[in-house]
């Protein structure tokens, strides 16, 4: 797995990426429960933290359920209906690559029905309010970058 982060979807902040270690708030489409996430990034696409310490999910794991009618060859799950919000479990590293391939470059985003859309957190919208996705960070979160004034 590499590094990488993407960056906000909002523009309330002169910091424009999601770097390591900051705090961000990552949306949830309506359509798979609303609301959002706080988190500090955990690089790699990891968010939020099981009762054991662990990484709860993986961003391009959900990013892969939410598009699911774009991934070719389906995804891996053990509960009878298809997870949206779906915890890492031990099929967790196949859907990645899935999400990866659907959606890791800015064109692919851009066709995307449910992109992922992490914003500052001061941000007080909902997932459908912002047009605009996030896209791939060129720093890869190494470091925080800022947008020109």
């Amino acid at each position: 797995m590499g590094s990488f982060s993407w960056l906000k979807a909002d523009k309330l902040t002169k910091v424009k990426n999601v770097a390591c270690g900051e705090a961000f708030k990552f949306l949830i489409p309506k359509e798979f429960g609303g609301g959002f996430i706080n988190d500090k990034y955990q690089d790699y696409g990891y968010l939020g933290t099981k009762e054991d310490g662990n990484p709860k999910y993986d961003m391009y794991e959900l990013l892969a359920f939410w598009n699911h009618e774009q991934v070719v060859g389906g995804l891996l799950y053990d509960t009878e209906e298809m997870p949206v919000m779906k915890e890492i479990d031990g099929n967790t590293r196949e859907n990645r690559s899935k999400g990866i391939r659907i959606g890791c470059y800015d064109h692919q985003i851009d066709n995307l029905k449910y992109p992922l859309k992490l914003v500052s957190c001061s941000f007080k919208g909902t997932y459908e309010d912002l047009d605009e996705p996030s896209y791939g960070d060129p720093d890869q979160g190494f470091y925080k970058t800022y947008r020109d004034d």
